[in-house]
């Protein structure tokens, strides 16, 4: 069965899952070396290789929005070795052409990051070398894909429906704003790892030590340095994936006219987050 790690693109997904993957799985706690290695524990869907033998490519090749036709499909044979898997998505979780995303038979709970979307203009903007102006448009674009291997597309819509896609869905779920994982990383990490003990028998080890360590081995700092070291395969055109991670950054280089614009799309969802 699945615990989605979802989140907007560039919401903290990628740190969540350094921490996770290397609490979860890293025996060697000492050993900050191989962080990257590990956070391949945590597949991401979609991607070409979950639909093998599900869908014949000359289709997406007419048409990729039939795709979203073996996304249950996909997630049946992810789940076939009746196994915990703890899977990444930036897609929502909705119905695309009448089409759900999951269903109960595949998914036990979501683990939902959500971040200021005025940060996230910034650090996307950077991230794929577009302009402000261009990164807001794409968070308030509700028609939103973006396409994995030329003809897998993964539907992210806007930022509001994106976050009210997963926060409404009846599944088991924990909210974590990225700005308190920040700000207190034991405490939300800690309780992250007690969600996940809700759906398992052989329960995690709630080590305080060990978290303190993990936390230690992912800080943006040694993040940032081991990505200048060995490299990053998420890493953006032109700069580092781990640029900054600051929380207010968009005050210092967003120009008013888009900070009105993305809070006036998205004020009610701004207000009941405690954004503005």
């Amino acid at each position: 069965m699945i615990i989605w790690l979802a989140s907007y693109p560039k919401s903290g997904n990628t740190w969540l899952r350094a921490l996770l993957t290397n609490y979860l799985y890293n025996q060697n706690i000492e050993n900050s070396e191989n962080t990257f290695s590990k956070m391949e524990m945590i597949k991401s869907f979609p991607k070409k290789t979950d639909f093998r033998d599900l869908v014949d490519e000359n289709i997406l090749k007419e048409n990729y929005m039939e795709l979203f036709k073996y996304y249950i499909k996909a997630q049946e044979k992810i789940n076939t070795d009746n196994n915990l898997h703890i899977i990444k998505t930036h897609n929502i979780c909705g119905s695309i052409n009448n089409f759900e995303f999951t269903d109960k038979k595949n998914t036990l709970g979501s683990i939902y990051i959500v971040r200021d979307p005025r940060s996230i203009a910034v650090s996307y903007a950077h991230h794929a070398n577009i302009t402000f102006a261009k990164s807001v448009d794409l968070l308030l674009d509700e028609k939103r894909i973006t396409l994995h291997n030329k003809y897998y597309p993964e539907a992210r819509s806007s930022w509001k429906i994106h976050l009210l896609s997963w926060l409404n869905h009846p599944m088991p779920k924990i909210l974590v704003k990225y700005e308190d994982l920040e700000k207190d990383t034991y405490k939300n990490f800690k309780s992250i790892l007690e969600f996940i003990n809700n759906f398992i028998k052989k329960k995690v080890e709630i080590d305080e030590k060990k978290i303190l360590k993990t936390i230690e081995n992912c800080s943006f700092d040694k993040l940032s340095k081991l990505e200048k070291k060995v490299g990053f395969a998420e890493k953006g055109k032109n700069v580092n994936f781990f640029r900054k991670g600051k929380i207010d950054e968009w005050k210092n280089v967003l120009d008013i006219d888009l900070i009105r614009k993305i809070e006036t799309d998205f004020n009610d969802e701004l207000k009941k987050l405690n954004y503005i």
